[in-house]
């Protein structure tokens, strides 16, 4: 049956070496291309135009196929390579496993691309925490307190739309969304406000919209809500230090627009933050902190430094970086990221190590054979 296929044109050319060629070159011009156009116009415009995307218009109107198609189409020749030309039989194992090592790899970066997280967290001396904040996805966030407990009900501000109307299932208020700018200006006034129609603990008094920057990380949003208890505005910016505060209903609720948490699955805590400088010089060499470690019946001290993250689970911590303030507090930032498929690179080098390893060992064998056979006829 497999011969029979592999008559047909199509199934030729889904395992063709030219077809293997060609999309090795497509995707060192799109590496090549992407890296340039990075500079001009930000890391993640050239992750959409060329390396997320399926196609993209070159000049606006050439339409040429993204990383996202290339890669797909070599998955699928691969495949077909490792089926049809190779052949699945057992004296071809070498090369079997040095394909399936290459596909695991592909199938490495499809799980890193579209289900990795990264995260952000910062923390001072002293400090702990299980909460970590998003590079750049936001929130909205109320909680009020009662009876000496703080209650949360956070919203993701991409699940946000105008005129919709917000349910929070742990309180009885009703707010309407009124704009939503995902990047934005906020206007303050020094002295406190006469319009009694709008509310914010900052002084703010209207937030207008801002063309939206290539880097996510740039935009500050902003959002107008409506209290139908109140019949105000509620006036809500990224860029905002406190929350803005309401009584309603008897009690003080607070709305916060903030960077989208994520629940760790440990707490950390950071016990000492420590830079070294080259002698005689302020030029950093290297920094570390020493963190605590807490998860259940899990204690224990680790260093993490620039080039010793800290593993747990699908969970990477990094030393990022660092920020002092004018008052010589010391914070030390980690990115966070959980991959699922952290393992797969891993799994794949070893595959296509012992792949390549037992087909020179046949290749050997087999030329000593043949070797041993011409000097027997002669």
């Amino acid at each position: 049956m497999l011969n029979d296929l592999k008559k047909h044109n199509i199934i030729k050319f889904s395992y063709s070496l030219k077809l293997t060629v060609a999309c090795l070159i497509f995707l060192a011009i799109l590496t090549t291309w992407g890296t340039i156009y990075q500079a001009d116009n930000g890391l993640y415009a050239a992750k959409a135009k060329f390396f997320t995307s399926w196609f993209f218009l070159a000049g606006g109107f050439i339409p040429l196929p993204g990383a996202g198609l290339v890669l797909s189409v070599l998955f699928v020749n691969l495949i077909s390579s490792m089926i049809f030309r190779i052949g699945l039989r057992l004296k071809n194992i070498g090369n079997i496993l040095t394909h399936l090592g290459i596909l695991i790899l592909l199938l490495g970066g499809f799980f890193t691309f579209f289900f990795s997280e990264e995260s952000v967290l910062m923390l001072k001396e002293g400090e702990k925490s299980s909460w970590s904040n998003s590079y750049h996805a936001w929130e909205l966030s109320v909680w009020k307190d009662a009876r000496g407990v703080r209650h949360f009900s956070s919203i993701s501000l991409g699940d946000l739309g105008k005129d919709e109307k917000i349910n929070f299932p742990d309180f009885a208020i009703a707010i309407r969304v009124k704009k939503v700018f995902r990047n934005s200006s906020a206007f303050r006034n020094r002295e406190k406000s006469s319009n009694n129609d709008i509310l914010n603990s900052s002084g703010i008094i209207s937030i207008d919209e801002k063309e939206t920057e290539p880097e996510p990380e740039a935009n500050i949003p902003g959002l107008v809500l409506f209290s139908e208890d109140l019949r105000k505005d509620i006036l809500l910016y990224g860029g905002e230090n406190i929350p803005t505060s309401a009584e309603i209903k008897g009690d003080i609720y607070n709305f916060s627009l903030r960077k989208l948490r994520k629940k760790l699955p440990i707490e950390l805590g950071l016990l000492d933050f420590r830079i070294k400088k080259y002698p005689g010089s302020e030029i950093v060499k290297s920094y570390e902190s020493t963190v605590e470690i807490r998860h259940d019946d899990l204690k224990r001290e680790v260093i993490i430094s620039m080039n010793k993250p800290f593993r747990y689970k699908d969970y990477t911590f990094f030393q990022s970086r660092y920020q002092i303030t004018p008052a010589g507090v010391e914070y030390s930032i980690f990115a966070v990221v959980k991959n699922s498929g952290r393992l797969l690179p891993y799994i794949s080098s070893i595959a296509v190590f012992i792949g390549m390893l037992i087909h020179f060992i046949v290749m050997l064998f087999r030329r000593k054979k043949e070797n041993s056979s011409l000097q027997k006829g002669n």
